[in-house]
């Protein structure tokens, strides 16, 4: 029987595959809809991230949000598969006999005894919790904060499209204990645009207002009642709690702290509870859950409740990284990203064979440590980050003497391999500042530190790209997924990278880590061990800045007033009309520049009016503003209708009618405009960079494909250094590699581009433009009418350029695509355009298999000579 978050995925899928149907809110399609491009790549998030977006927006809006077990008997009729689910065992005879009358829940979540004598404490507590609460489970790396940040983004988006719903007009995170900043720093550098349209993009930004906790602070800096807040702290701010007295404190020293801590906590929980539709995320979900309920999250879960209490909680996001706790499996768990998928879809370095284990009763400290240093820089000597920072190596130890034991060793192990021993870094409780600051900045290409000696230091929380090996190699008889967090943080992958990780382990230690593997992620240190990548990534360097400039004439169709039609106002009073007494009228945000609504959003307000008429002269001029015409003409017009000077209101909408029907005087012509077309886009309409700068000062771009997209051995990526024998003209790779979708493309370009060597005088220059696919990147795309009857965008294979300015698209397909209708609809499109006179260009599409048949580049051969 499949989990609950394999049937959500499920459903999940279908949803997508019918446009993200609902019967209410249109908006979410739009928005998620928007998330891919033309070509069905994400813009920003990536596929794991996405997936688990569309998962709770599943849950929210078709399924309406349900409590957990709502949401279970959604999926499970049967009250003995329901059971199951919930890991309650039907052997036992009470136990069936409630279960079989339908009783067993009632039973487990009033009977506090009964759920601890069947150690469902957490069961009990989850399903007596009185608003929805969901655990999205994500493997490290995934990028989890960016989830977060993306569902506040959408659900703030929707309560501005749909002010009067259930939907976040304020969120508060939980960030890990001392990551408040780095976590408000990763959200609020997120590209919201590429996540939401350009009309959910704009209002969200004039709205949002992240703030987050500092220390010492007595409150929150947000308005009482105010909307579209994120706040960021983390449970010790603002949680509901008991402090412990100390050794040697006094008890009226200890009541003087408790009550100036209430006081902030308080302060801080009275200025959350004042924000309504409010969202809680935690990013802690892991460490407090199982059978036993844990001190924090009593602790989390009471401030929660408190909150709850106090405001209209729409629902609880919690994120971890496993969907178990000790092999058990967390039932609030709505969404499951593995270790093994982070590691097939290159989020992760892959540790294939990369697990090296030592018996210390055979080997010597020394000799394992030496072993250890010569392997690493066998392996990862000359591995650099895309910035140029080196590879780097942890040791972690349990105790200060085991490092002062070891780092001698270690200083020897690095002169006999002629490495320097100033490349060692040292961080543990008794650090510097300057070796903090060292360690913070393990990523910075400049800091030449590559072995990492640590003592409680560097396990979760800490990202660090340049870590490609760890080595416990002290065995430490207490862990608590100590083992399971320091291995596993070399396994964060950097782009383009080929390199596996490695992780040297005492024997002992690496029976911990793989029973700690077992208990988290349900998988063995053998499997672990096998796991091969199944995506990859290339980095796209683009080496050219300037280009030709590419003119474009196309037809557009303009709507233009027709003077020639008579535009004398002509009315007839009204008959036989309602009169209405109750109008809706719906106002519109005001915004402070600062983005601060200082009137309400989108309320319908039922208005009685204590008038029915409007005078004469009010009337006139709603009419004319409406419809620019003229006031005074207008006004001797309804004077001959109204002697009183006033004007039923119940009159007004059909005056405007009739006046519509008069002033639709508009007509359609045909208009011609130029357009130069940009073959590479540096920037956006925002005058932001589109693209990155490597260490070099060169632009990038990194693709994430799966393995086999570009043949077996990677051969359909051409770089631009292979071709350097038969290119002495630096024609094309204007970015290198280029990224071929098939063998005849990458076949046209080799011959074209031997042929064009010795027709440098007239060629300026050949480009592949079918590698790159982003509007936002580049102009040259066309628009065509696609077999679903909705425009799409199409990005040609090649332009070669000529220096007079004329140019020659060419479109390589697959021999066979003669009659798809696809295809076809894109030809038309654009050889409609070649039809206009003022077109300096020409468009050329070759059916063909590989090798191309000399034949088939007549047409091409006789452009470039003519």
């Amino acid at each position: 029987m499949q989990n609950i978050f394999e049937q959500l995925q499920a459903d999940t899928k279908k949803w997508r595959e019918s446009g993200y149907a609902t019967a209410k809110f249109s908006a979410i399609a739009e928005i998620l809809s928007w998330n891919k491009d033309e070509n069905g790549q994400l813009r920003y998030l990536r596929e794991a991230q996405f997936n688990a977006l569309e998962v709770y927006w599943y849950i929210r809006i078709i399924l309406k949000t349900p409590r957990l077990l709502d949401l279970y008997k959604n999926y499970y009729k049967d009250d003995f598969d329901l059971a199951d689910q919930f890991g309650i065992s039907s052997g036992d005879r009470e136990v069936s006999r409630l279960i079989a009358k339908g009783e067993i829940f009632e039973k487990i979540k009033t009977d506090t005894n009964f759920a601890k004598s069947l150690q469902l404490d957490s069961l009990h507590e989850s399903i007596n919790l009185n608003y929805p609460s969901y655990i999205l489970a994500l493997a490290m790396g995934a990028g989890k904060t960016v989830l977060i940040g993306s569902i506040i983004a959408t659900e703030f988006s929707m309560s501005i499209e749909y002010p009067e719903e259930n939907f976040m007009k304020n969120a508060l995170v939980f960030a890990p204990g001392t990551t408040i900043i780095e976590s408000l720093r990763e959200i609020s550098d997120m590209p919201f645009e590429k996540i939401l349209p350009s009309r959910f993009y704009k209002s969200f930004m004039a709205n949002v207002k992240m703030v987050y906790t500092r220390n010492g602070e007595k409150s929150i800096p947000v308005q009482d009642n105010s909307s579209y807040n994120l706040v960021v702290t983390n449970t010790e701010k603002i949680a509901l709690k008991k402090m412990a007295k100390r050794k040697g404190q006094t008890q009226i020293e200890f009541e003087e702290l408790e009550k100036q801590e209430n006081l902030l906590s308080n302060a801080r929980l009275n200025k959350i509870s004042s924000l309504a539709h409010l969202g809680i995320f935690s990013d802690e979900a892991h460490h407090t859950y199982g059978n036993k309920l844990g001190d924090e999250l009593k602790r989390v879960r009471s401030t929660i409740n408190h909150l709850h209490d106090e405001t209209n909680l729409v629902c609880v996001v919690n994120t971890t990284g496993t969907p178990y706790y000790k092999k058990q499996a967390i039932k609030d768990v709505i969404f499951w990203y593995s270790l093994q998928q982070g590691i097939q879809d290159n989020i992760l370095k892959s540790l294939h064979n990369g697990i090296i284990a030592y018996d210390f009763k055979d080997e010597k400290p020394g000799e394992v440590i030496n072993d250890i240093i010569k392997d690493f820089f066998e392996k990862y000597g000359k591995t650099k980050l895309a910035n140029g920072a080196n590879a780097k190596i942890a040791f972690y130890f349990a105790s200060q003497d085991h490092l002062d034991s070891s780092k001698p060793l270690i200083e020897k192990a690095l002169a006999n391999h002629k490495q320097n021993t100033t490349i060692i870094l040292t961080n543990t409780q008794k650090s510097s500042q300057k070796e903090i600051d060292e360690f913070n900045r393990l990523n910075d290409p400049n800091n030449q530190k590559r072995i990492i000696l640590l003592i409680g230091k560097g396990t979760e929380g800490w990202n660090c790209p340049s870590l490609f090996a760890t080595a416990l190699i002290r065995e430490l008889t207490s862990s608590n997924n100590f083992i399971l967090q320091a291995s596993t943080r070399c396994l964060r992958q950097i782009p383009e990278n080929k390199q596996t990780a490695t992780i040297y382990i005492e024997a002992k230690n690496q029976r911990t880590l793989d029973k700690e593997l077992k208990e988290t992620f349900a998988l063995s240190l053998s499997e672990l061990n096998k796991v091969e990548q199944k995506t990859e990534t290339q980095i796209l360097e683009i080496k050219k800045t300037n280009y030709p400039t590419l003119e474009i004439t196309r037809t557009i169709n303009k709507i233009v007033q027709d003077k020639a039609k008579n535009c004398e106002i002509k009315l007839i009073k009204p008959q036989n009309t309602k009169t209405d007494t109750i109008i809706k009228s719906i106002f519109e945000p005001k915004l402070e520049s600062t983005g601060t609504i200082i009137s309400p959003t989108g309320e319908e307000n039922e208005i009685i009016f204590s008038t029915e008429t409007y005078d004469l002269y009010t009337a006139t001029q709603k009419i004319a503003k409406n419809y620019h015409i003229d006031y005074f003409l207008l006004l001797k017009e309804l004077k001959k209708l109204y002697k009183d000077n006033e004007v039923p209101r119940s009159h007004l909408q059909k005056l405007f009618e009739q006046v519509e029907k008069q002033t639709q005087n508009y007509k359609t012509i045909e208009e011609k405009i130029t357009e130069a077309l940009a073959l590479i886009k540096f920037q956006d309409d925002d005058h932001k960079p589109v693209f990155d700068k490597n260490e070099k000062g060169i632009y990038c771009h990194t693709i994430r494909y799966k393995a086999g997209t570009f043949g077996y051995n990677n051969e359909l990526l051409a770089h631009e250094k292979d071709f350097d024998g038969i290119n002495k003209k630096a024609l094309g790779f204007h970015y290198t590699p280029y990224n071929f979708d098939s063998a005849p493309e990458k076949d046209f370009f080799e011959k074209m581009l031997n042929k064009l060597q010795v027709k440098t005088k007239e060629i300026e220059d050949i480009y592949f433009t079918g590698g790159l696919t982003n509007p936002q990147q580049t102009d040259m795309y066309f628009q065509y009418k696609g077999i679903d009857g909705n425009y799409h965008n199409y990005f040609p294979d090649f332009v070669i350029v000529k220096k007079d300015g004329s140019f020659l698209i060419v479109e390589i397909k697959a021999e066979g695509k003669e009659e798809d209708i696809e295809v076809q609809s894109k030809v038309k499109a654009i050889r409609k355009l070649e039809a206009i006179p003022e077109n300096k260009f020409k468009y050329e599409i070759i059916y063909t298999d590989s090798p191309i048949p000399v034949r088939k580049f007549e047409n091409t051969d006789a452009w470039v000579k003519s």
